[in-house]
């Protein structure tokens, strides 16, 4: 008995895309994970240090597959939502993230929100070209 509760773990793979059970419950603790986060930027009083802690926890759970879904996150259709997810890529500062947002942002078949989301997050990253050719302001203190 104990065997054959065991096998469905073991064995079963999906013939399509290669995962087995395991690896599609971690996706979807994933893709939670990156809801509970964009409700917790559009709904919660948390200060940007504690919002930046729990994106480094996530990235240090998930990984690489935790920037690129945040980046997929960015063709959701509610523009607050988009918003969100923008925040929270400029708030990580993955360098990870920045080829694929460069690739959103020039993909014509995307809707201009979805490429505008992603331009303005490599802007929020200071990964554009004006960015990197634009000397910083000079800051002066008055006293």
């Amino acid at each position: 008995m104990e065997k054959w509760d065991a096998r469905p773990l073991q064995s079963t793979h999906n013939t399509q895309y290669g995962w087995n059970v395991l690896e599609l419950e971690s996706r979807q603790n994933l893709h939670s994970k990156i809801r509970e986060l964009i409700d917790l930027t559009l709904h919660s009083p948390l200060s940007t240090r504690d919002m930046q802690h729990c994106l480094h926890l996530c990235q240090a759970e998930f990984g690489k597959l935790f920037a690129f879904q945040l980046v997929r996150s960015l063709q959701r259709t509610d523009v607050d939502e988009r918003e969100a997810v923008v925040w929270l890529i400029t708030q990580l500062q993955d360098q990870y993230t920045v080829p694929l947002l460069q690739k959103l942002s020039q993909q014509q078949h995307q809707s201009r929100a979805v490429r505008l989301s992603a331009s303005l997050a490599l802007a929020g990253m200071g990964e554009t070209k004006e960015m990197q050719t634009t000397p910083p302001p000079r800051l002066y203190a008055i006293s």
